[in-house]
């Protein structure tokens, strides 16, 4: 059985179609992130100090390792992030707005990712959350992230946009 030029030609064309439509896929898309209003409330009585930290595709992993232990209260760690701090007031919302400075200097650092940290009174407790800045990531009003403090956990209020 010979196969002629033109039907190998035909069947190059084909595997070519089918290599580049599959891998248009399977490829994922950059995030796109933008800048949040964030408000924060503390609902507990304690005392919670709260960071929020900007970082980097690069820097997400190694924050996400960190332990209490390791970042909280005077580590070198803490000391070197890029964060903004607040000492939270019972029902007084922290609140960040998108034309904070501070989002300039992040969107110029390449940060896909806000971490926000609290300073929990229970040692176990959910202490960190990673959010993705990606702008089609949450079902946000207004773009307000909306997080509540508790004695034992960091709750987004904000629901996440479901992904197809």
């Amino acid at each position: 059985m010979s196969i002629s030029i033109k039907q190998t030609v035909g069947l190059c064309a084909l595997v070519l179609s089918v290599a580049l439509a599959t891998s248009g896929c399977k490829s994922t898309p950059k995030p796109k992130p933008v800048a949040w209003n964030v408000k924060i409330t503390k609902t507990t009585p304690a005392s919670i100090e709260v960071d929020l930290i900007g970082v980097t595709e690069n820097e997400k992993q190694f924050y996400e390792g960190l332990t209490m232990d390791n970042y909280w209260p005077n580590s070198p760690v803490r000391r070197d992030a890029d964060k903004l701090s607040q000492i939270l007031k019972t029902k007084e919302p922290w609140v960040i707005t998108r034309d904070d400075p501070h989002w300039a200097e992040w969107k110029k650092r390449g940060v896909t990712t806000l971490f926000v940290v609290a300073n929990l009174p229970v040692p176990n407790g959910l202490w960190k959350v990673a959010l993705p800045l990606d702008k089609k990531a949450w079902d946000a009003t207004k773009y307000t992230l909306e997080i509540e403090i508790q004695n034992t956990l960091i709750r987004v209020n904000t629901p996440e946009k479901t992904r197809n």
